[in-house]
């Protein structure tokens, strides 16, 4: 997928204001396909430093990227969650993603986005060919 294409699916989304000047969005598009659906984007706190989340049809991507330091990515495969939370404050929203394996935890995310992360997790599954 390019940026561009990303992009266009931000604007789709109604949050493209929001993230176009996000460095995470390029290598964000050089790891998804054409035909994997990113359904939410959003950012928080994740071990220390700030991340964008893309929640697609098949997995959560986590992306932290930055002019001096080197991009990291972490997936976590949509069947692989057993259970999510999104807890609601003014200014201190977080989300709670549960897998067999792992609890993972973002903090200080936007608030805004808890309908759209939401609708995101609850839409089917897609499996893709690695």
């Amino acid at each position: 997928m390019d940026k561009k294409y990303l992009e266009d699916r931000l604007r789709e989304l109604g949050i493209y204001s929001d993230y176009y000047h996000r460095l995470e969005l390029k290598p964000l598009a050089a790891l998804l396909p054409y035909d994997e659906k990113v359904n939410c984007i959003l950012t928080a706190f994740f071990e220390g430093s700030r991340r964008m989340l893309a929640v697609t049809d098949s997995r959560i991507v986590v992306v932290a990227s930055g002019v001096m330091a080197q991009t990291q990515m972490l997936v976590i495969k949509r069947k692989a969650v057993r259970s999510w939370r999104f807890n609601k404050k003014f200014l201190l929203s977080s989300i709670e993603i549960v897998t067999d394996e792992k609890t993972f935890v973002f903090s200080q995310t936007q608030g805004a986005r808890e309908k759209l992360f939401n609708w995101a997790m609850e839409q089917p599954i897609k499996e893709y060919e690695e």
